[in-house]
């Protein structure tokens, strides 16, 4: 219960035009990876954030954080980062280039 109310403030919600974005960048973010359209990469990023728990605004920041490595990603909590990574981190590893050639990244 406890951790509820705790995620529930650190989450508190975005400003609208804020959340927008980051879903918005997260969709972007599947589409470039899967080649797939923006519903399917919507439908991916609203299962991950139910199947965690997550907010959806939480987990689509926590996908551009994890994609950009910048420090100027949104900050949006251990357990949205967490569950970022358990959906999408091992695939980030093993990116290719223009080249085809992996780019191996370290976690």
């Amino acid at each position: 219960m406890s951790e509820k109310l705790e995620t529930q403030q650190q989450f508190s919600s975005p400003g609208r035009a804020e959340a927008t974005r980051f879903i918005d960048t997260a969709v972007g973010i599947l589409v470039g990876w899967r080649r797939c359209s923006t519903q399917t990469a919507f439908r991916e990023l609203l299962a991950a954030s139910e199947r965690h728990r997550v907010p959806l605004f939480a987990m689509a920041g926590a996908l551009v954080s994890l994609a950009s490595e910048h420090a100027d990603a949104p900050a949006v909590g251990a357990a949205a980062e967490e569950s970022a990574r358990r959906e999408w981190a091992e695939e980030l590893r093993s990116i290719t280039d223009a080249e085809g050639q992996r780019i191996d990244r370290e976690p």
